[in-house]
C-alpha cells in the first residue's frame, strides 16, 4: 500500500442553509424568473398613408404635402401579471431621415386618481368663562347645631369663537401618455403607462402626420416596442426590459397600387 493510499480522507460538510443556496443558484434562469411578465407586440408591416394637406398648409409649403399614418400596436400578455409592466415605449422613425414629423396623437396626457380637487377644512374653536361663589357658616344658639347659611354670588362671562378655514388644492396628476419627437423630428416616441382608467394590454392606435415631398409615394419606417419595469434580484430592484421588438414598416400612398406592390416587395426582402 502506497503512502498516498494511507492518507486520511476528509468529508466536506455543508449546512442545510448553504446547500439550499447553492442549489438555488444552480437553477436555470427561466425557473428562477417564472413569474416575470411575458408579452407579445403586434403591428402591421405594411401600412397606407392618406394625404391630408389643407389649403393653408399647401400655401406655406408648396413643394411638400402632409400624409397621415395610423398605426395600431397590440400588446398581448401571455404570462405573468400586467401590473409588473410599468411602461410601454413605442418609437417610430424614418430610416433615411427624408420625411419630417408634423404632429402626432396621442399627445402627452395627465390623469389623476381623484375625480375632484382635494378639499381641506381646518376649524379652530376658542372659548372663555368666568365664575365666582361666596358662602359661610352661622352658629345657632340652640344646642350644638350650626346653621349653614350660604349666600352666594355667582357671575359668569363666556365667549365662543369658531373659525373655519377651507382650502382647495389641485389633485396630483401623473403622465399616463408622454410623447414627443426624436431623431431631429424624423421620428416620434410614445410612452404609455397604466392607470386606474386605462390598461397597457390591448390595442393602442397611434396617429402620425409627416411632411413629405410633393411627389412622395412611399417610404420605410422602423418601429420599435419595449415593455419595461423593475425586477427583484436578491434584495435589490433593477430596471429591466420584459419584452422588445423592432421591425421595418413599409408605407405607401393610399390608392397607389404600384407603390403598394413596391412596399410589399420591400417587406418580403427584409424578411429573408
Amino acid at each position: 500500500m502506497t503512502a498516498a493510499h494511507m492518507l486520511p480522507t476528509r468529508t466536506l460538510w455543508l449546512s442545510p442553509k448553504t446547500l439550499g443556496l447553492l442549489l438555488w443558484l444552480a437553477l436555470p434562469i427561466s425557473v428562477a424568473r417564472a413569474g416575470d411578465p411575458t408579452l407579445i407586440f403586434d403591428f402591421a408591416r405594411l401600412a397606407e398613408c392618406r394625404e391630408t394637406t389643407s389649403e393653408s398648409l399647401s400655401d406655406l409649403y408648396s413643394d411638400e404635402k402632409l400624409v397621415e399614418l395610423k398605426l395600431r400596436v397590440s400588446v398581448h400578455l401571455i404570462g405573468g401579471k400586467i401590473s409588473d409592466v410599468e411602461e410601454v415605449r413605442i418609437e417610430v422613425r424614418d430610416c433615411d431621415n427624408k420625411i419630417r414629423v408634423h404632429d402626432f396623437e396621442p399627445s402627452t396626457r395627465l390623469e389623476s386618481q381623484f375625480s375632484q380637487p382635494i378639499k381641506r377644512t381646518k376649524t379652530t374653536e376658542k372659548s372663555k368663562s368666568l365664575g365666582a361663589s361666596l358662602g359661610g357658616a352661622v352658629p345657632v344658639s340652640a344646642g350644638a347645631f350650626v346653621a349653614q347659611v350660604t349666600p352666594s354670588l355667582n357671575g359668569g362671562i363666556s365667549s365662543r369663537e369658531v373659525i373655519s378655514e377651507v382650502q382647495q388644492r389641485v389633485a396630483p396628476q401623473l403622465a399616463v401618455v408622454a410623447s414627443g419627437t426624436i431623431s431631429q423630428e424624423h421620428g416620434v416616441f410614445f410612452k404609455l403607462r397604466s392607470s386606474p382608467q386605462s390598461s397597457l394590454e390591448g390595442v393602442h392606435e397611434l396617429t402620425i402626420r409627416f411632411m413629405v415631398p410633393k411627389n412622395w409615394r412611399g417610404d420605410s419606417m422602423r418601429v420599435c416596442c419595449y415593455a419595461t419595469g423593475h425586477e427583484k434580484i436578491f434584495w435589490m430592484k433593477q430596471q429591466t426590459t420584459w419584452a422588445q421588438v423592432c421591425a421595418p414598416v413599409a408605407l405607401y400612398l393610399a390608392g397607389d397600387l404600384e407603390a403598394r406592390q413596391a412596399a410589399q416587395r420591400h417587406i418580403d426582402s427584409a424578411a429573408l
